[in-house]
């Protein structure tokens, strides 16, 4: 069950990562989802090209990934979907701390499967380590 759970958590990730990758790569001034330049901070002088590019590989691409070989059992492969469970924690909080970006919604989804993969991860690590 965890693994069916973490799966699905990863490809839920995955899916909605890929999707807003690529349009804030394709469509560098947000447009596409509803977002603006000027909602960036005043130091924040370029575009939405390189956020797009962290959020198509870190929580686009690397979640599918992690998703195939945690269904094939890749040694390893829980501890690594806490990785990407923690990075989608980072995202938010930096979304939240450093651009000053309001979105709720975001932070809540983004945090709820942050946390259900880094529990899950440091799970299976705690079970490797009981006698």
């Amino acid at each position: 069950m965890k693994k069916f759970v973490t799966a699905a958590v990863l490809l839920i990730l995955g899916a909605s990562g890929l999707f807003n990758g690529i349009a804030l790569v394709s469509d560098p001034n947000g447009g596409t989802l509803g977002l603006s330049v000027d909602m960036l901070p005043a130091w924040h002088t370029w575009d939405y090209r390189y956020a797009g590019a962290f959020v198509l590989v870190a929580l686009g691409i690397a979640p599918l990934v992690v998703a195939a070989a945690v269904i094939v059992d890749v040694s390893g492969s829980l501890l690594v979907a806490g990785v990407v469970g923690a990075t989608a924690i980072g995202w938010a909080l930096w979304q939240y701390l450093v651009l000053d970006i309001w979105a709720p919604q975001a932070y809540l989804v983004l945090g709820l499967i942050g946390i259900v993969l880094v529990i899950g991860s440091v799970d299976s690590v705690a079970r490797r380590l009981r006698p």
